[in-house]
């Protein structure tokens, strides 16, 4: 009995190669799209087969090996998000020459940038100097300013510019104010 049961059972060697190949498999994980030919045919197929958050990692691992977007007149389109554009390529991504140009472009919008930026610190520089060159010098001493009341008192008021405005008002009020205690101080001057 003991030697029965040290020879195991022999199971049919088709249930061991599926068993391996579900278990390969798994620990590969399953392509994401065999045969694409480019972003958007990788996309669709993975749209199809996978379901929730593993389908955004799998259309991001398409954007990944797939640089071009499908136009819809036809031939692909590159965008580089440092210039801000997109370039016509002819494949799904960009060759070596294609590559090699939107590398001169982005030298140039570079350049463009600097260039853009020296002139604005120019005209700041330029509008800075003007402005303090601008100012008038004093030559003379501040005149000192007189603190009495003066003596007479305007005998109109002038027009409000917003009638009912607050300051408006106190200017009416501050007049009236004014006047009233004018007209006693007159008054007690000038004793009959």
């Amino acid at each position: 009995m003991s030697a029965a049961r040290a020879v195991p059972e022999k199971l049919p060697a088709t249930l061991v190669a599926v068993a391996a190949l579900a278990i390969i498999a798994i620990r590969l994980g399953v392509p994401s799209s065999p045969a694409a030919r480019d972003f958007e045919e990788c996309a669709e197929w993975t749209r199809r087969m996978f379901p929730g958050d593993e389908r955004v990692a799998r259309i991001m691992d398409c954007g990944a090996r797939f640089a071009g977007r499908r136009k819809a007149d036809g031939g692909y389109a590159y965008y580089d998000l440092l210039q801000n554009r997109s370039f016509d390529i002819t494949g799904p991504n960009p060759t070596a020459n294609e590559r090699a140009q939107i590398y001169s472009q982005y030298q140039r919008f570079l350049d463009l940038q600097r260039r853009e930026a020296a002139l604005a610190e120019v005209q700041q520089l330029v509008a800075e100097q003007s402005s303090v060159t601008e100012q008038p010098r004093v030559t003379e001493l501040p005149m000192l300013i007189n603190l009495r009341r003066p003596t007479t008192t305007p005998s109109k008021l002038e027009p409000c510019v917003i009638k009912g405005s607050l300051s408006c008002t106190w200017t009416k009020l501050t007049s009236t104010v004014r006047n009233a205690f004018a007209s006693k101080r007159v008054a007690s001057t000038n004793p009959r």
